[in-house]
């Protein structure tokens, strides 16, 4: 059986998320590792301090997203979220917080690169005049002053637009969710653009080159390729 020792004990009216949210936790973390049996349900209720229907709801919660197999019977056992089906577990990913330098690798290259494919499709699909428009949120951001306070709310309507301009219904849903999920996890939030300002100067540039038909998604491409090196770590010598 696994070791549960380290989790608190909860004391909000939606116990059951809790509990789901601290036990995805640990396994998405490795924490509870695959092939490790839960506890028995009065033991989780005992060390969460709720009630054996409480921890049975959230152990049930994971078994629905493929996290855990529950087995009539027999323990609870640890599932490999590698070989999770659910798109839910990659929204607990991100909303439970990176917590290892490959979790952060892992959400930046994932936004770096789908950064990529919104400019190449709003490259190809947005109207001048959706061009232009995007091109002024930059402006305006920059001239503004480029703060931190503004920073994601100037993305969040940077990104949209972008999304809206390459007229892709699945990525204008995935951006509309990216930043909803922001509130809930800013950690999720990726610094590898640098300072506020270095931001904004990138993304002004890159609109201009988008207004004006020169190849944005390559300059994407051009600023984008170190960071994703530098995210890899360096290199090893064959």
């Amino acid at each position: 059986m696994s070791d549960v020792t380290s989790f608190r004990e909860v004391r909000r009216p939606h116990a059951a998320d809790d509990v789901f949210e601290q036990l995805a936790a640990a396994i998405l973390r490795g924490e509870l590792a695959p092939g490790d049996g839960l506890p028995p349900e009065r033991v989780l209720g005992e060390r969460f301090g709720v009630s054996r229907v409480i921890a049975r709801q959230a152990v049930h919660r994971l078994a629905e997203i493929g996290l855990v197999r529950v087995r009539q019977g027999g323990a609870t056992l640890v599932l490999d979220p590698k070989h999770a089906h659910d798109l839910r577990v990659i929204e607990l990913f991100y909303r439970l917080g990176p917590h290892t330098r490959r979790d952060v690798r892992d959400i930046n290259e994932k936004q770096l690169l789908q950064g990529h494919a919104l400019i190449q499709l709003a490259a190809e699909r947005a109207t001048q005049a959706e061009r232009e428009h995007i091109a002024a949120i930059a402006e305006a951001y920059v001239e503004a002053g480029a703060t931190e306070a503004a920073l994601v709310p100037f993305e969040r309507r940077f990104w949209t637009a972008i999304a809206e301009a390459g007229k892709n219904r699945i990525y204008v849903f995935e951006t509309s969710w990216w930043f909803r999920m922001l509130e809930d996890q800013p950690r999720a939030h990726h610094e590898t653009f640098g300072p506020p300002a270095a931001r904004g100067l990138f993304l002004r540039e890159l609109t201009r080159r988008l207004v004006a038909n020169e190849d944005a998604p390559g300059f994407y491409l051009q600023i984008v390729t170190p960071v994703l090196a530098s995210l890899s770590g360096p290199r090893r010598k064959k």
